[in-house]
């Protein structure tokens, strides 16, 4: 073994006998770090990461030990073992709190602040009964869940065909004033919307967008490309696809808007359905644009409805909380396991070969 392997090795047996020292170690109630015994608390109290990252390191220089007496065989088996040991771990790490969440629907207040694990001791529907209950007297989950996607949907669909439309002139077509424009287009991505807010709200008051049953407000800006970086990205793509399909579309005699819809669009595809899922997403998870803009509890859509199903004078029933917060988040979900494939495609799926 070299003489660094032999550093880390002793490195790790001394950090796993701190942590097995620490284990052993009672802290009294009013500890003090001036007190003889400071080290030793402090060995209780961070036990288990010096556990962890005592193992960690004997793990890696056992590793690396055994891999290099092993035939190349050996060491492929190994390296995707371990591979997939650590994909494994960031997974659970990552999806932990999802499914936390759902088994906090199942579990009172009690058991939800009391213990970590994802098997209630108690299991119990009333976080989903209490879900179904209307708040503010004419709407329910399932009402804010169709009011959601009465105008989640329509700007979706808007702000992939505003944008495609928009980056189609910006990425294929040369015209006076096109650098500033496009500059001027990239700089709106640099002012934050709660800027915005005021001046949008007193225009779409003007306009008597302001609580409108066809959700004008959020809908109608997404026929202007409002969303600057589905343009941006785009562009971007569309970069990458060679002007030379455009020039033999228009010798086959398509026009400009041909061209676009039979010769990129397929090409574009991928990058577009990645625009929609953000925006899906985004628009379903949007919270202040609803807020300003949507004052009839009738129309109100999940997001707040979510938060009007905190009853701050009685307390929280957190599972009721949950309940709702995971009904909400469902179709997201869905759609977005749906559209996993085209999300992870290629910018040149689609495109000519051979």
């Amino acid at each position: 073994m070299s003489i660094p392997g032999i550093i880390f090795l002793l490195l790790g047996v001394v950090l796993l006998g701190m942590g097995i020292y620490g284990g052993t170690v009672v802290i009294p109630e009013a500890a003090d770090a001036a007190m003889p015994g400071a080290f030793a608390q402090h060995l209780a109290q961070y036990k288990n990461f010096y556990l962890l990252l005592g193992a960690v390191i004997l793990f890696i220089v056992l590793y690396f030990t055994i891999q290099k007496r092993v035939n190349l065989r050996v060491q492929h088996v190994m390296s995707t073992t371990v591979r997939y040991i650590i994909l494994v771990v960031v997974g659970v790490f990552m999806v932990y709190p999802l499914l936390w969440m759902v088994s906090a629907t199942f579990k009172n207040n009690n058991e939800i602040f009391s213990t970590l694990s994802l098997i209630p001791g108690k299991p119990t529907l009333d976080g989903y009964r209490a879900a179904m209950n209307d708040y503010g007297g004419d709407i329910n989950i399932w009402r804010a869940m169709l009011n959601t996607y009465k105008y989640v949907i329509p700007r979706v669909i808007f702000t992939v065909i505003s944008s495609t439309i928009t980056a189609y002139g910006f990425g294929r077509f040369r015209f006076r004033g096109r650098n500033a424009l496009f500059a001027l287009l990239m700089a709106t991505l640099f002012l934050p919307q709660v800027v915005l807010n005021i001046p949008q709200f007193l225009m779409y008051r003007n306009f008597g967008w302001v609580d409108s049953p066809y959700y004008l407000a959020l809908i109608v800006p997404s026929l202007f490309a409002q969303e600057t970086y589905f343009v941006y990205m785009l562009i971007q793509f569309m970069r990458n696809i060679p002007r030379e399909l455009d020039e033999a579309a228009k010798i086959d005699g398509c026009n400009i808007m041909q061209t676009l819809v039979l010769v990129l669009v397929p090409m574009l595809w991928p990058a577009m359905v990645s625009a929609g899922l953000f925006q899906f997403m985004w628009s379903s998870n949007d919270f202040m644009g609803p807020l300003l803009y949507v004052n009839s509890p009738s129309r109100y859509p999940a997001t707040l409805f979510v938060r009007m199903s905190m009853d701050a004078d009685t307390g929280f029933a957190w599972n009721r909380v949950m309940a709702v917060s995971l009904i909400s988040i469902l179709p997201s979900l869905i759609v977005f396991f749906l559209a996993q494939s085209q999300f992870m495609d290629g910018v040149t799926a689609g495109a000519v070969k051979g």
